[in-house]
């Protein structure tokens, strides 16, 4: 008889008993690192991504994408240990004639104007996005601001954002406007709004009172009492230094230094200034919200003076002197103050930069990075700021001068070790049982018939057993 028709490749020379198995076996015992090769690749690329601004409530216009996050040494320690509330100053007074004056940049939705519901809501996803918690909205009654500002408590309601209230309390030439209208108007904002939680910030609502150096102590002790503050609002001043604020802390319930021409790189005394106000407000249990401001340029309206933004030093900085003097918020300056050149709003020079250096900061997940497009015909910014490209890494200058790789979500981070330790766990079990169970498989060809053990016939092709 014919062995070759009846024996499998088990039965040939060149594969003799027992290879097999162990061929399958180690086969087996391959596998898992195989796939688990394939799932440490694919952690890898989880944790380095980050959602895309473009996914929010409304599409921004579409930039080319950088292959890289902006990050520092100094961002890594800022923000992240303990939650400070992250305020940024936001402004409503916007319409299709403001953006054709001194502006040398504009907002990537567009010359928009603020009472735009779709407007809005773009810009409360993009500050929850960035670790904002709150605006401070510039107001006083207007019919163009009170609609706007109905629009944006609107919003806030449906995206959880919160509120501070500024009352712009000085003209167009920095001058007080009667007592009169701002107790009026306040008294309204009161009975319109004193109840409503988006602005419990601080458990009541605060209203800032811009400007209050222009007003007297008499003034001031007027429209307190007409608000009922401290028991029914929060009454800060927004006085420039200890020495102002002290003779006037029983007027008020803190302070909001607006500081957007400072250079914390630069100006001499900058964390000292901070640190004393600080310590002159607390002194009188007041709030004090410290301002960090990312540049400023106004030479297109008159000013003189330039902070250059450096790449995101610049508000790294302010940010790190804004917590060194103990604040009990950060006030960033600003969301959208385009005439001043401090804003953090996406924009065609800058592209999401200042979003994700924000992002960086308050530890949020952030906007992906975009590279910046400038606006065709627009002027070029005064003071130029490296930007990022599509083929470079870029990283942002802390106040020591130190840089440091990039960071991705550690929300993301988290989720893909917890999928990838539940695929290896579960590849593991698996591994274990096929080779517990070819462990104890006979060492004999699979194909060797159960009644014949020696595979041997006699004459007749009987088995000889």
């Amino acid at each position: 008889m014919d062995r070759s028709r009846h024996a499998g490749p088990a039965d040939r020379s060149d594969n003799p008993p027992g290879r097999l198995v162990k061929g399958r076996f180690a086969r087996a015992r391959a596998i898992p690192f195989i796939l688990a090769i394939a799932g440490l690749s694919t952690l890898g690329l989880s944790s380095s991504s980050g959602p895309s601004a473009s996914s929010g409530p409304s599409a921004s216009p579409a930039v080319s994408a950088s292959s890289t996050a902006a990050a520092s040494g100094a961002l890594a320690s800022a923000g992240a240990a303990s939650h400070t509330p992250v305020l940024a100053y936001y402004y409503m007074w916007f319409n299709a004639s403001s953006w054709t004056h001194a502006k040398t940049d504009v907002p990537v939705l567009g010359s928009y104007t603020s009472t735009s519901a779709a407007v809005i809501k773009q810009h409360v996803f993009w500050a929850k996005e960035a670790g904002v918690d709150a605006f401070i909205v510039s107001w006083k009654s207007t019919p163009s601001l009170n609609l706007a500002l109905s629009e944006l408590v609107a919003e806030c309601h449906s995206q959880g954002l919160k509120l501070v209230l500024i009352y712009e309390g000085l003209d167009v030439n920095r001058n007080p406007i009667p007592t009169d209208q701002v107790q009026s108007d306040l008294l309204w904002f009161e009975n319109q709004y004193g109840a409503d939680p988006v602005f419990n910030v601080f458990g009541k609502p605060a209203v800032i009172w811009s400007g209050t150096w222009r007003f007297s102590s008499a003034d001031i002790s007027q429209v307190r009492t007409q608000l009922g503050a401290p028991n029914r609002i929060l009454l800060l001043g927004s006085e420039r230094s200890a020495a102002e604020y002290r003779p006037r802390a029983g007027l008020f319930d803190g302070d909001a230094y607006y500081w957007s021409s400072g250079d914390p790189l630069a100006t001499p005394g900058y964390q000292k200034r901070l640190t004393d106000l600080a310590a002159a407000v607390h002194s009188g249990n007041g709030l004090w919200l410290a301002p960090a401001a990312a540049g400023f340029d106004a030479r297109l309206n008159g000013g003189t003076t330039v902070v250059d933004r450096r790449d995101g030093a610049t508000l790294t900085a302010a940010w790190d002197d804004a917590q060194a003097s103990n604040a009990d918020a950060i006030a960033v300056i600003s969301w959208n103050e385009f005439t001043e050149n401090s804003y953090v709003e996406p924009s065609h020079n800058y592209g999401e930069r200042y979003l994700q250096v924000l992002a960086l900061l308050t530890g949020a997940a952030g906007p992906v990075i975009h590279a910046a497009t400038a606006t065709p015909g627009a002027n070029a910014p005064p003071s130029p700021a490296v930007r990022p490209s599509s083929t470079e890494t870029t990283v942002v200058l802390g106040a020591a001068g130190r840089s440091a790789p990039s960071r991705g979500s550690t929300a993301d981070l988290l989720a893909s070790l917890l999928v990838a330790a539940l695929v290896l766990g579960a590849l593991g079990v698996l591994s274990f049982s096929v080779r517990n169970r070819l462990r104890h498989a006979p060492d004999r060809p699979e194909t060797t018939d159960r009644g014949n053990p020696t595979g041997r016939t006699d004459s007749l092709g009987r088995p000889i057993r």
